[in-house]
């Protein structure tokens, strides 16, 4: 079976991990009944995304993921997915959940964009959010990122 997934970890001291990233993203384009050629995720910081926020949707905000897609309605999924463990990191203090929750909320959102979904009205955010719930509850969460030990002073 050929990769489908890459990651670009340029979060220093963070490793997201592939097998279980691609496990996540499979188990939600099954769910879906999605086909997916690839999708890259590049692991990066707040002052990336807002760059990327800036030039693309001309918005100066923080935000924890973007992502771009390259295919054409009715082709398999074509994407890239940047991620800022800065931001990720500040959720789950603001919402009181854990990093590795919150990290796999991002990475599951910004494939469900991949895939199409929109959450621009508050109806379509409410779907988009019940997915993200669901697939939260049955996508693994063990084995997604790696810190780098500390070394002492």
């Amino acid at each position: 079976m050929m990769p489908i997934v890459t990651i670009t970890n340029t979060y220093p001291g963070f490793t997201l991990l592939l097998p279980t990233t691609e496990k996540v993203i499979r188990t939600i384009a099954e769910g879906e009944k999605c086909r997916i050629e690839n999708i890259s995720i590049i692991v990066t910081d707040d002052k990336t995304l807002n760059q990327l926020k800036k030039e693309y949707f001309r918005d100066d905000v923080l935000t924890d993921t973007i992502s771009f897609n390259f295919n054409e309605t009715g082709q398999a999924v074509d994407g890239e997915i940047y991620i800022s463990v800065d931001r990720i990191r500040e959720n789950a203090n603001k919402y009181h959940t854990s990093f590795r929750t919150e990290l796999a909320l991002v990475i599951i959102h910004g494939v469900l964009h991949l895939m199409g979904y929109e959450d621009s009205s508050l109806p379509l955010k409410q779907q988009m959010d019940n997915l993200q719930q669901h697939y939260l509850n049955i996508v693994p969460l063990k084995m997604l990122y790696r810190k780098a030990a500390q070394r002492p002073k």
